[in-house]
Order: C-alpha cells, then structure tokens, then sequence
C-alpha cells in the first residue's frame, strides 16, 4: 500500500512538475527577448549618437573653415589700410 502512495506521489509530483518548469522556461526566453530588444535599441541610439556628433563636429569644422578663410580675407585689406597711412 506504501508503494503505491509513494508511486501516486511521485506521478503528481512529476505532472505538477512539468508544466512549472515549462512557465519558467517560457519566462527565461521572454526576459532574454526582451534583454535583446534593449540591446537594440541601445545600439540604435547610440548609432544615432554618432550621427549627431559626427555632424555637429563638420558643422564646427566647417565654421572654423570660414572663419579662417573671413580672416585671410580680412586680414590683407587691413594691411593695405595701414600701408597708405
């Protein structure tokens, strides 16, 4: 009689078994689908970062570049001023 309460037992307990470990089987592939998808989006926002840098760093480079070139050009005309004097 003991053996065939130990064998019920033991049938429960493998029944109730399975389907736990299939919900955290199932939890553990959401949270690591959703641990990529985060990854994604990190990766995208910091290739949009880049973007952002790369474009304001031409944007200044191209400002330095004019400045230079309204300095060269200011710069000779001063000296033909002072020269006349």
């Amino acid at each position: 009689m003991e053996d065939y309460v130990v064998l019920v037992l033991g049938i429960v307990l493998l029944c109730a078994a399975i389907p736990i470990t299939a919900i955290i089987t199932s939890y553990y592939s959401k949270q690591s689908k959703l641990k990529l998808e985060v990854l994604k989006q990190e990766i995208e926002l910091e290739k949009v970062r880049n973007e952002g840098y790369v474009i304001e760093t031409e944007k200044i480079r191209l400002e330095i570049e004019q400045s230079r070139q309204q300095l060269a050009l200011d710069q000779p005309s001063q000296f033909r001023l002072e020269e006349k004097y």
